[in-house]
């Protein structure tokens, strides 16, 4: 069982092609509304910390991880019917086509994100704050249309099939940011922040479609479809003769990508007494930028005609102790999309996806350490996302606040916590925005799950 566990891993973090992520990480969005959380400008760069200066705690300062995945063990492990007692793939003849297909969501889709705030400073007063951020930013996603999947079970069943929208991409950076928020009058607070951006590694395949035409000996496959990357320390392994591309290797140095991009933050606050009193209003834009990354390496298929494929066949799916199905899945897919036109290195602007929040914050007049909150987010790109986000939050004492949420999402629904101290001297935060996951004895999901994690820690001086 321990290859088959392993060779499971290989296909839930790289699902068949290469290691994998719905969104950048960035922080929190319960924190939105707490007033003594001090990286809450990071979701709208209108507000401020609460201290006169602030100081991180090198790479503790703000942590975030969040990963959803549509997918789990339970749908690609099944107990054989033959062999009762062990455990087979989805490739097994035991399992129904149909009973397979039933049991996936229309695309298998996982996604990872990574955010760590390596370095930040600031200072102001309660009505100016400028703060300096540098901070390492990750996300890769994948997403496996439910038809490939059919297509791996038709086992040489005559017919054709059309496939379309295989992507897997991977991005890292460095973010190098300078945040200022200013009140304007006594209701209105605006923020901005410009980040520099500097590429650390990019891969994206996009295959647009698969046209395969099955007969009853022979599988003839047209793939068009395009691979664009540069990871520091790897080259790929090209052969110009045959015009092939066989995977990776390390290259005979490292160099860095060299690629630069800018992005900005805008943000403001609203406050509504004199109208409601107790009622605040915010909106905010981020991540509205690009990275023009350079030295691209490019391949492309071949479609201008059909070639003939092996097909997925010959699966030794019993051997517990010896199970590569999902190594030999992996080979027989890239000998399917064959990605063997190479392009000259070259650059591309990328945009990141973009972040819209607005939100509307109640306090209780009659009880100001207990208010309500509603955040509307949205994230563009290749696969939007929304969320309604509702919260209470209650602040028993001037050093801590604790706030539950509700969320509705694209995803589903999530419940989610934070606990938030802010004594003289330090902030420290922990927080799960979401958390849904069942995990067999190897941690590995077992369903589809969602999980949004952050905590940090940051020094915070005066009030």
């Amino acid at each position: 069982m321990k290859t088959r566990i392993i060779s499971l891993k290989s296909l839930t973090a790289a699902l068949l092609i290469t290691a994998v992520s719905v969104s950048y990480a960035q922080t929190t969005g319960s924190g939105y509304f707490l007033e003594g959380f001090s990286k809450r400008y990071e979701l709208n760069p209108a507000f401020a910390p609460e201290g006169k200066v602030i100081v991180s705690i090198p790479v503790l300062s703000n942590i975030n991880i969040d990963a959803q995945s549509s997918v789990g063990l339970s749908n690609f492990l099944y107990d054989s019917k033959s062999h009762p007692g062990k455990l087979t793939t989805f490739m097994s003849p035991d399992i129904d086509r149909d009973e397979f297909l039933n049991n996936l969501p229309p695309a298998a889709q996982v996604n990872v994100g990574m955010s760590i705030d390596l370095l930040t400073i600031g200072a102001g007063t309660s009505r100016s704050y400028t703060i300096f951020d540098l901070r390492i930013r990750n996300r890769e996603t994948v997403s496996l249309p439910k038809e490939l999947f059919g297509f791996m079970k038709s086992s040489l069943a005559a017919g054709d099939y059309m496939i379309e929208d295989i992507n897997v991409n991977s991005v890292s950076y460095a973010e190098m940011a300078l945040n200022h928020s200013h009140m304007i009058n006594d209701n209105l607070r605006i923020g901005g922040t410009l980040k520099v951006l500097y590429g650390l590694a990019y891969a994206d395949l996009n295959i647009d479609q698969i046209d395969a035409r099955l007969s009853e000996d022979s599988w003839k496959v047209k793939t068009n479809g395009r691979l664009m990357a540069n990871i520091p320390g790897q080259k790929f392994k090209y052969n110009a003769v045959d015009k092939s591309l066989d995977g990776m290797e390390s290259a005979d140095e490292f160099s860095l990508p060299w690629s630069f991009g800018l992005a900005l933050d805008l943000g403001a606050e609203y406050d509504m007494k004199g109208m409601v009193d107790g009622l605040k209003l915010s909106a905010s834009i981020s991540d509205l930028g690009f990275i023009n990354w350079k030295k691209l390496s490019s391949f492309e298929t071949d479609n201008n005609d059909y070639v003939e494929f092996d097909g997925f066949n010959g699966y030794d799916v019993y051997d517990s102790d010896n199970d590569d199905t999902f190594d030999q899945l992996e080979d027989d897919f890239e000998d399917m999309i064959k990605l063997d036109r190479k392009i000259d290195e070259g650059k591309k602007g990328i945009g990141l996806d973009a972040t819209f929040r607005t939100g509307a914050e109640y306090t209780l007049p009659p009880a100001k350490w207990l208010s309500f909150g509603e955040l509307l987010t949205l994230r563009t790109g290749t696969w939007p996302y929304l969320e309604s986000l509702t919260s209470v939050t209650a602040s028993p004492c001037r050093w801590f606040d604790f706030t539950g949420k509700y969320g509705v999402s694209t995803y589903g629904s999530s419940l989610g916590m934070m606990l938030n101290f802010h004594p003289s001297g330090f902030n420290f935060f922990v927080a799960v925005d979401r958390l849904s996951a069942e995990l067999n004895p190897q941690m590995i999901p077992v369903n589809d799950f969602g999980v949004n994690v952050s905590f940090g820690l940051n020094l915070v001086v005066g009030k």
